[in-house]
């Protein structure tokens, strides 16, 4: 979004609606474009950036919310960016990426861990099997909940080469950033979230992931019929 001297303006049609649409257009080179697709089983699968916190937690269902005089009380949802650790994280992974260490690298945006973990087994048609323990927090007591969803900035997750684990992790710690192997892909098809020795989730990947739309669809059409259904007989 262009800013002037620091300084951002808007027209005033967008006092009554602030939903703003953003692009990026660029050019890349086709061998050189990263997916998110994770492929092979019982790869690791590695946390890569700064550490999780509570920030961020349902930023992404707050970003459709009104906002009136108790919005203060959302503001544990706002995301906490910082400038200096996007740029040592952008740094690290063009390295990883040149050293052809990655198979597979999402960022973890809206819902975080969640969305990212599941959206790269669902399109590899591979399970993911989490373990929170090894995620690292920046705030002590987190749930698995909590981990989860948080939408803490500076972070990247990556399906990497077994072979390579040890020079990716060494780049890593070169730019100061966290690196963790927080679990594995599966043949199973099947997302399970393990915390403290329990398994806190244990759910079909495909329809989380990318059969979750068509499900949605489903249930709103057969909802839109029903109400038809409904009004015709109250008329």
């Amino acid at each position: 979004m262009p800013t002037v001297g620091g300084q951002v303006r808007f027209h005033t049609r967008y006092d009554g609606n602030i939903l703003v649409n953003a692009m990026a257009v660029g050019l890349a080179d086709a061998d050189k474009i990263f997916y998110a697709a994770a492929s092979g089983v019982n790869m690791p699968i590695v946390y890569l950036g700064s550490k999780t916190g509570r920030d961020g937690i349902h930023g992404a269902s707050m970003a459709s919310a009104e906002f009136d005089d108790d919005s203060e009380e959302k503001r544990p949802t706002v995301q906490v960016g910082d400038p200096f650790a996007e740029k040592l994280l952008l740094e690290a992974c063009l390295e990883i990426m040149a050293a052809d260490c990655v198979i597979a690298i999402q960022d973890m945006g809206a819902a975080g861990l969640t969305c990212s973990a599941v959206e790269m087994g669902a399109k590899g048609d591979l399970g993911v099997d989490l373990m929170l323990d090894s995620v690292p927090t920046r705030e002590t007591g987190m749930s698995a909940y909590e981990m989860m969803l948080s939408e803490s900035q500076e972070r990247m997750l990556m399906v990497l080469k077994p072979e390579k684990e040890k020079q990716a992790e060494a780049i890593f710690k070169k730019w100061g950033l966290d690196f963790a192997v927080v679990g594995h892909t599966t043949p199973s098809k099947r997302f399970v979230v393990k915390h403290g020795g329990d398994v806190m989730a244990d759910l079909p990947i495909k329809e989380l992931g990318d059969e979750a739309k068509p499900a949605i669809e489903k249930v709103v059409a057969e909802w839109q019929i029903e109400k038809r259904k409904r009004l015709s007989l109250v008329g």
